[in-house]
């Protein structure tokens, strides 16, 4: 009895990337584990072992099924401020964070910050992610969601996750650029 090969061991069998410079670090894959429809591949800061973000994969039975695992966000409450870019954006404060939100494609984002870091300029660290995010949402996806923090999280608070069709991609991880950088850089 012989069973196809299905194992993922190598980033390689991957869509994921294998190293990834982000603005304050740069982070290597240092293992791949599952099949090739539903895989997690780990990353460390260079010159590290611990876990600082994770990207997986799963395939879903149905696309409602795989839809339901992406949290898009198409509206939210909160005043309106526009970024850098012109993209129209809300503006929500709430026990010591700032939440700023936006659509743009099929993409829904949303920054949180500490409010004593963003005082001045609520939307400062929002519109740091809005030029970080171009290359990621340029992305063909069905949906896509972007939730991350202006400080480094404990745990893997940061996240990007995205559909395409019954496939669901996510990467978490401790910072948010890094998060960021390496979603852009998987393979379609």
């Amino acid at each position: 009895l012989h069973a196809a090969s299905d194992s993922v061991s190598l980033v390689s069998q991957t869509a994921a990337p294998t190293t990834v410079k982000a603005t304050n670090q740069t982070v290597k894959a240092i293992s791949a584990s599952g099949t090739k429809g539903n895989y997690r591949v780990k990353y460390a800061k260079a010159g590290t072992s611990s876990t600082t973000a994770t990207y997986q994969q799963t395939n879903y039975n149905t696309k409602s099924d795989a839809s339901s695992q992406v949290d898009y966000l198409a509206n939210t409450q909160g005043q309106r401020t526009t970024l850098n870019s012109g993209t129209a954006a809300t503006v929500q404060g709430t026990m010591g964070k700032v939440y700023v939100h936006w659509n743009t494609g099929s993409w829904s984002v949303t920054t949180i910050a500490n409010t004593q870091d963003v005082a001045g300029n609520p939307t400062k660290f929002a519109n740091q992610v809005n030029n970080q995010i171009q290359d990621l949402t340029s992305k063909n996806v069905t949906s896509g969601a972007v939730t991350v923090y202006d400080t480094p999280q404990n745990g893997q608070a940061n996240s990007v996750q995205w559909q395409n069709g019954k496939q669901v991609a996510k990467v978490q991880g401790q910072q948010a650029n890094t998060v960021i950088k390496i979603a852009a850089d998987a393979k379609d």
